[in-house]
């Protein structure tokens, strides 16, 4: 009797090849191995130019867009910072298991296992041009090696499962441990030179190693430190119309920024050791360029190249006009302090900081455009088509609002927005802190709603006064007497007192320093006795308008968090 056959011929037949659960198991391993050695090789290519984009990040960044707005919030809630990573994480784990899928597809039938992976390839094209930093040409390089390389090692690796077409007298059929043994070094071999792919692509990152360059060369223009007072010029006319001011009603969180008339002291001279809580364990004054909270839509920074990057003044104006890095460099330039945080931050949490801003201010900048009357938004646009939007009259009424190239006495780190970024003080930065600037567009109010806005983010949002318990943590303390301090703000307005509260008892006053600007955070302690047993601490903050923040919780969609931040406590 005739042996039957095994390896191509039987597929060919429509008879399977032996091995039963173990060899889809191996087949399944063939696919992952196909897959992370695919993404391996497409990252390694692109890293390579400038223009040519992450097949990965860019699947990333499109499911971003069209994630829902509750899922991103359990996102950033439940992962912070590390929500990106998560998600890259999660993008690799799931292209591989199909990979792995795929795998056991080509046991029996290769050419549709082969289009998947061409199928993985063209998406990863098709997404990729949308990029705006992408070219057609440099995006089908990583598409097309993607797709090649995944079929070809998963060629081989069926092969060396199946084996050749033999007689069944062959010393080594198909499934022996000599062909399995063959298939494993492979497999391992792959999988080494995946790795080595990956750390080649980190080390040699186009788009990254260029701006970073560039970055390196810029020296920033010398401003002289001292203070100063800024006031909305008598008379002047803000273009908001009635149904924006209708839309924006005076609440408790409403900022006071139509003060036309008030002057307003903004220091701009580097903290004194007065104004600086000398608490161990409290937030610093000035937040660390390193250490400052990160929150975009980014999955990968989107590094620009400074030579051909412009910013343009465009829309609702009389003159439009366009500044490259050098002409906007050669701008007169103000320093301020300015505190600025999320709208997803939590009460007590951490996506806050205060720095040191170096720009020109944005005032300036739309009076030389000549914003028409109906011209009641501004609209930054991100070189990644990213969108924030906001009042027009904020950039009047005497509040901070800086077109930013400097952070902390350096050129903006690429991750906060190199080579410029908007910070407006009293505005959470979904709707004012674009990043990586390229454009800054006036419309009508209603023409136009912002990145966030249709995915459930109120269109107003200015900052809400609060307060935040940075000492002690939550756990296990010893007793006797110690510092409870921590953070206040509510910018463009000012803390005029912090009060804590033990175990519902008196609100206690807390120390303040020196006020260093009313854009900024204020940092707070009062000393306390602590008794052993458990102990619940609270906090409150009062701006200069007089307002004290609510008790009441309320999550931070749609426009900011609210609650006094509490902190539990067991004395020993």
């Amino acid at each position: 009797m005739a042996a039957e056959p095994v390896g191509p011929d039987a597929i060919s037949s429509g008879n399977p090849p032996p091995g039963g659960w173990r060899s889809t198991r191996d087949y399944f391993l063939a696919g992952l191995v196909a897959s992370g050695f695919a993404m391996a090789f497409s990252e390694m290519l692109a890293s390579f130019f400038v223009s040519a984009p992450s097949l990965v990040l860019t699947i990333g960044q499109r499911f971003i867009d069209i994630t829902p707005a509750a899922l991103k919030d359990w996102a950033i809630a439940v992962f912070g910072t590390n929500d990106k990573a998560v998600l890259i994480g999660g993008i690799v784990v799931v292209t591989i298991i199909i990979g792995g899928l795929l795998g056991v597809l080509a046991r029996e039938r290769m050419p549709l296992a082969a289009m998947g992976f061409v199928a993985f390839g063209v998406l990863g094209y098709a997404l990729g041009i949308t990029d705006p930093l992408a070219t057609a040409g440099a995006t089908l390089i990583p598409a097309v090696a993607a797709a090649g390389s995944g079929i070809a090692v998963l060629v081989v690796l069926r092969h060396l499962l199946q084996g050749p077409a033999t007689e069944a007298t062959d010393p080594s059929p198909a499934g022996s441990p000599d062909a399995r043994r063959a298939f494993m070094t492979a497999s391992g071999a792959a999988v080494v030179l995946a790795v080595g792919q990956v750390v080649i692509g980190r080390l040699a990152t186009g788009r990254t190693q260029s701006v970073v360059a560039a970055r390196e060369q810029v020296t920033l223009p010398t401003v002289a430190a001292s203070p100063t007072t800024t006031a909305a010029p008598a008379g002047t006319t803000t273009v908001a119309t009635a149904a924006a001011v209708e839309e924006a009603p005076v609440t408790e969180a409403t900022t006071t920024t139509t003060r036309a008339a008030e002057e307003v002291v903004r220091t701009v001279a580097d903290p004194t050791p007065a104004q600086i809580a000398q608490v161990e364990g409290v937030s610093e004054l000035i937040t660390p360029n390193e250490t400052f909270y990160r929150i975009d839509t980014a999955l990968s920074i989107p590094n620009v190249d400074l030579d051909t990057w412009e910013v343009s003044f465009t829309g609702l104006v009389d003159s439009p006009f366009s500044l490259t890095y050098e002409e906007l460099v050669d701008l007169p330039m103000v320093e301020r302090y300015i505190t600025i945080c999320c709208v997803s931050n939590s009460v007590g949490g951490e996506l806050i900081g205060n720095a040191k801003w170096l720009g020109v201010p944005l005032r300036d900048l739309v009076e030389r455009a000549g914003v028409q009357p109906e011209g009641t938004q501004l609209i930054g646009r991100s070189v990644d088509r990213f969108t924030v939007g906001f009042p027009t009259e904020a950039v009047f009424d005497g509040r901070e609002a800086l077109l930013a190239i400097g952070m902390n006495g350096e050129p903006l780190p690429v991750r906060h927005g190199f080579p410029a970024r908007l910070v407006v003080s009293g505005l959470y930065g979904y709707v004012s802190a674009t990043k990586w600037l390229s454009e800054v567009e006036f419309a009508r109010w209603e023409d136009f709603d912002a990145y966030w806005i249709p995915r459930g983010w109120a269109k107003q949002a200015p900052i809400k006064t609060q307060s935040r318990i940075d000492t002690p943590r939550p756990g296990t303390v010893e007793a006797g007497t110690r510092a409870i301090a921590g953070v206040a703000w509510a910018q463009n307005r000012g803390i005029d007192a912090v009060e804590v509260q033990v175990d519902g008892g008196p609100w206690m006053e807390a120390i303040l320093p020196e006020e260093l600007a009313i854009d900024t955070w204020r940092q707070w302690h009062v000393e306390y006795d602590f008794t052993p047993g458990p102990h619940t601490i609270a906090v409150r903050a009062t701006d200069r308008t007089g307002y004290t923040q609510t008790s009441e919780i309320v999550p931070p969609r749609p426009d900011g968090a609210t609650g006094y931040h509490t902190v539990q406590v067991v004395v020993v």
